[in-house]
């Protein structure tokens, strides 16, 4: 289930991006390349151990709607934040299409790591560990030369950088508030479930 909502949720950030930059009639915010690099260290790279991490939790009906209803807000979030650091960049005098597209990738790997942190809760020492790998992975691309232009990222300005981290901070802020708040559902129901059966 966890690894599903990771692949749903980037087919819907997918759609929703390809959709909003043909509407607004914007080059597309990424190469190939740029979303191998946010897939490879935000789903599957972590989908492969998730989906190998022992689990105790017993099959229940609505896997469809529990994925969907996670997925599909989530991956509406992402694209809006990713299509907003994407704007603000282009926006920027001085600021050519490169460098806008790698903050269109910086914002869609920040929030994308956000989805990734919660479906990996309940958090263990191994999940914990890979937790902290991809976001380092995803610096030393950005740092090391070599990878930096494999994967064809141009470093914008400080005060572009600044304003793509607040866009996603302001994103995973709605992600962790939305699923706080289903998860204090989800915990209310099941309570009410079980007086009544008592």
């Amino acid at each position: 289930e966890r690894v599903a909502s990771l692949f749903v949720t980037k087919t819907v950030y997918a759609m929703a991006l390809a959709l909003a930059v043909g509407v607004a009639r914007l080059p597309f915010p990424f190469f190939p390349r740029h979303l191998t690099i946010v897939s490879s260290l935000t789903i599957g790279i972590p989908a492969f151990f998730l989906a190998l991490a022992p689990n105790e939790r017993r099959a229940v009906p609505g896997f469809t709607a529990r994925v969907l209803r996670f997925a599909v807000p989530a991956g509406l979030v992402a694209a809006g934040a990713t299509f907003a650091g994407y704007a603000l960049a282009r926006s920027e005098d001085g600021v050519p299409l490169a460098q806008a597209r790698t903050a269109a990738t910086i914002t869609l790997f920040l929030v994308a790591l956000e989805v990734l942190f919660i479906l990996a809760r309940p958090l263990s020492r191994p999940r914990t560990l890979l937790l902290a790998a991809m976001p380092a992975a995803f610096g030393l691309v950005l740092v090391l030369p070599a990878t930096r232009t494999f994967f064809a990222l141009d470093l914008p300005p400080v005060i572009v950088l600044m304003a793509v981290v607040g866009v996603g901070a302001v994103a995973n802020a709605l992600l962790e508030a939305g699923w706080q708040s289903a998860r204090a559902a989800r915990q209310s129901l099941e309570r009410h479930r079980h007086r009544s059966s008592c």
